[in-house]
């Protein structure tokens, strides 16, 4: 147990965050392109909360959306860029789990009795989630956006 407190309390590397969000983001890609448009998983019809009945073409175009929406952590990867400050950087990190656990509620797999994208989805949505509490996967680059740092010399 005590090694698990140590790792934890450890800062990954700036390479291992960049290598964890784009494997992060191929396996959601990936995984979510297969099931939803290949196999075509559906998703519920009430999958925006506000909006009783959605149409089959409105899904369709939402399912793309889904798929694609995960290249930004390849593109933060490959530019190296940073969009917000650490703070809010924290605040979307956690966001984006409850919207993982969100979409993992919302599709319909095909067959009930195994395993699916939506499990693996399920299962995702703890490591944002995880990222945004500690603060542990935010590049050092980063941490310093959109800070004035001033130096005091006496």
């Amino acid at each position: 147990m005590m090694w698990l407190i140590n790792f934890i309390q450890k800062r990954p590397s700036d390479n291992t965050i960049y290598f964890g969000r784009i494997i992060f983001g191929i396996i959601l890609i990936a995984s979510l392109y297969y099931n939803l448009i290949v196999q075509w998983d559906k998703l519920e019809n009430d999958f925006i909360w506000l909006f009783e009945n959605v149409s089959e073409q409105s899904i369709m175009i939402l399912k793309y959306v889904l798929v694609w929406l995960w290249i930004i952590p390849i593109i933060m990867w490959i530019a190296r860029i940073c969009f917000l400050k650490k703070k809010y950087m924290r605040i979307i990190q956690a966001v984006f789990g409850i919207f993982l656990l969100y979409i993992s509620s919302k599709i319909i797999p095909g067959d009930a009795n195994k395993l699916d994208v939506d499990s693996l989805i399920a299962f995702l949505w703890l490591l944002p989630l995880f990222a945004g509490i500690t603060w542990k996967c935010i590049a050092s680059k980063c941490l310093k956006f959109g800070e004035k740092i001033t130096k005091i010399r006496v």
